[in-house]
């Protein structure tokens, strides 16, 4: 088929005469051309999530990223520009959704099935779990609120049940069957509807209950939110759950549930580490606003278009002495997202080699070097589950070029521009700590760590001019490569400021994301 047929056929005509006729075997290959014109890289799901991976034979050279090989000049605008599209559009997005949803439910028409599934409204399924005293159902019930769901209180199911009031107030967990039964029933109901599950899951089999009962119904669980609190908070808080006389039986039950809890929430963490998020619970009662705002960020939900929602793809840019790795840090927190970080993936790199680990900045590391680190790290499913936050990539054109190709597109590519001055001022005070490569710019608590705290020679006079005007050279090529994501924030305030500004221009919609809201007029 030529390949300029390939939007019109498979995208118009064929999913709307053929696809009736075409195996449900067969979807996945239709999914795997119509997604690209050029041998598309296989579309394989892990935990209802697709991954697409790029063949072996497909990987194209460093010095080649960016003109589509050796295709001939129509062949190369043509994919560009197609390319550009589906990115743009998250075209690729949406066919994965819609396969999903098509291989989950099996209907006997498709073609009708997909129209109403385009129809309807995408509904929020998200379970939230955390100790007493963290207000979760209080969120939860906002939550289901506002975004018209409904809200499953597995605690107050539970104590509606009689029967079970003597394990509920002996501090027992109830059996694993029984709570497993009142959620799916209650899943069941709200298939159509959505849903916000508070408590649950409880332990590790409760875990696994979920994730079959949400491939049985049909449905996808969208977030797995964890509110983490201190232990000694939910110490407190536990405590005061317990209705004992005597002090010290308060204190053995409070401990007694407390370790049940932390032995539990971790293995549920574990069984679902590419895809649970934590939020940090403090405890005082004005942090309510902020910890919703938050919460909301972590449900990657977009309210204003029936299209899926992309997991956040963001790249924070800035010169040595930007703020840079602390802007990443905080957004990866807010957004419940992966904070991928160049200079870590080299040292471990090294560490596992064996090598003498080598403080070297990432402006001296090849594009090679550099893209085949990045690639093998997003393309992990935790990655591909949360999103990530890029710390410092891509550097060069080159680099830029790799993320296109490599069907990586960010969302979003922010600049931090900071001043020289300020720049000189922050580097001047920053020291390394040689065993865990955090660098300092103030003298840490401890005493151990400040005794081992060095001066990495690339942060000398020179060198820093050097790797500022690098960063210069280079950047505004990267600008170019991705001019219709790309932003720049002003960086030289404080850390909560600079903070804002970043996640403003994360949150706000781009005017081709508007363009998709049947309300905008655009």
């Amino acid at each position: 088929m030529h390949a300029r047929s390939i939007p019109g056929d498979l995208l118009a005509k064929g999913l709307g005469h053929s696809l009736a006729a075409v195996s449900y075997a067969a979807l996945d290959e239709v999914f795997r051309v119509a997604v690209s014109p050029y041998a598309c890289p296989r579309a394989t799901v892990v935990d209802c999530t697709w991954i697409l991976q790029i063949p072996a034979d497909m990987v194209t050279p460093v010095q080649t990223w960016g003109a589509l090989g050796n295709m001939v000049p129509e062949q190369k605008e043509f994919g560009a520009e197609t390319n550009a599209y589906l990115e743009s559009y998250e075209v690729y997005d949406l066919f994965a959704h819609l396969l999903r949803q098509v291989l989950v439910e099996r209907p006997e028409n498709p073609i009708k099935f997909l129209q109403e599934c385009l129809k309807e409204q995408s509904k929020l399924c998200v379970c939230v779990m955390g100790p007493p005293g963290v207000n979760r159902s209080k969120y939860c019930q906002q939550l289901a609120t506002d975004f018209k769901v409904k809200h499953i209180h597995v605690g107050k199911l539970l104590r509606g049940k009689k029967e079970l009031k003597n394990i509920l107030d002996s501090g027992e967990l109830v059996g694993d069957d029984m709570v497993v039964d009142i959620v799916k029933e209650e899943l069941r109901k709200a298939k159509h509807t959505g849903w916000v599950l508070d408590g649950f899951p409880r332990t590790k089999v409760q875990a696994q209950s979920l994730a079959a009962a949400s491939k049985e119904l049909g449905t996808s669980l969208d977030s797995v939110l964890l509110l983490d609190s201190s232990e000694d908070l939910a110490r407190h808080n536990f405590a005061a759950k317990v209705d004992a006389a005597d002090p010290a039986v308060k204190r053995e039950v409070a401990e007694m549930r407390l370790q049940q809890y932390k032995r539990h929430v971790l293995t549920i963490s574990e069984f679902f580490q590419n895809s649970v998020r934590r939020i940090e619970i403090h405890g005082g009662e004005d942090e309510q606003k902020s910890i919703y705002s938050t919460i909301c960020s972590n449900v990657q939900y977009r309210a204003y278009s029936n299209a899926p929602l992309r997991m956040q793809r963001v790249c924070i840019l800035g010169p040595c002495g930007s703020g840079r790795t602390t802007q990443c840090q905080l957004l990866a927190k807010r957004l419940g997202v992966v904070h991928v970080d160049l200079a870590t993936l080299l040292r471990e790199k090294q560490e596992a080699e064996g090598q003498e680990v080598d403080e070297v900045p990432p402006e001296y590391l090849s594009d090679e070097e550099a893209c085949a680190l990045i690639g093998a790290r997003l393309r992990k499913t935790d990655c591909v589950r949360k999103g990530w936050v890029l710390d410092g990539f891509p550097k060069t054109q080159a680099q830029a070029e790799f993320l296109r190709q490599a069907h990586l597109w960010p969302s979003r590519i922010i600049q931090l521009q900071v001043a020289d001055a300020v720049v000189e001022t922050r580097v001047s005070s920053r020291r390394l700590d040689p065993v865990t490569g955090t660098a300092h710019y103030s003298n840490p608590n401890s005493v151990a760590v400040r005794q081992r705290l060095v001066r990495c020679k690339h942060d000398e006079g020179e060198k820093v001019k050097e790797r500022v005007n690098m960063f210069l050279d280079n950047v505004s090529l990267v600008s170019d490569s991705w001019k219709r994501v790309f932003t720049t924030v002003l960086a030289d305030g404080q850390p909560e400021d600079v903070a804002a500004g970043v996640y403003e221009k994360v949150a706000n919609p781009l005017p081709s994301e508007l363009a998709q809201d049947p309300n905008s007029g655009l």
